[in-house]
């Protein structure tokens, strides 16, 4: 199974996000790496990447975007972007 991991300063970016946004997005990362994170909320003919970028939060003000690395398990989260309206 794969791990989610904060780089530096996508750690800031969490650090200062309001502590409902924290949550969705804790929540959203254990969902992606439960099951393969490449393939996770994948369109379909969308092809394999090792970043992407998905929406998040209950009406998707969010957007995390992670690197994919697959022989030490990892999901490192490099970026993250919170509308708060």
């Amino acid at each position: 199974m794969f791990r989610w991991e904060l780089d530096e300063p996508a750690g800031r970016e969490f650090a200062d996000l309001p502590h409902p946004a924290r949550q969705a997005l804790a929540d959203f990362m254990d969902a992606v790496v439960i099951v393969d994170p490449g393939q996770y909320q994948i369109r379909p003919g969308e092809p394999d990447r090792a970043v992407r970028t998905l929406p998040f939060g209950p009406h998707s003000q969010g957007l995390v975007t992670f690197l994919i690395y697959p022989p030490d398990d990892l999901v490192l989260v490099v970026k993250i972007q919170w509308l708060d309206a």
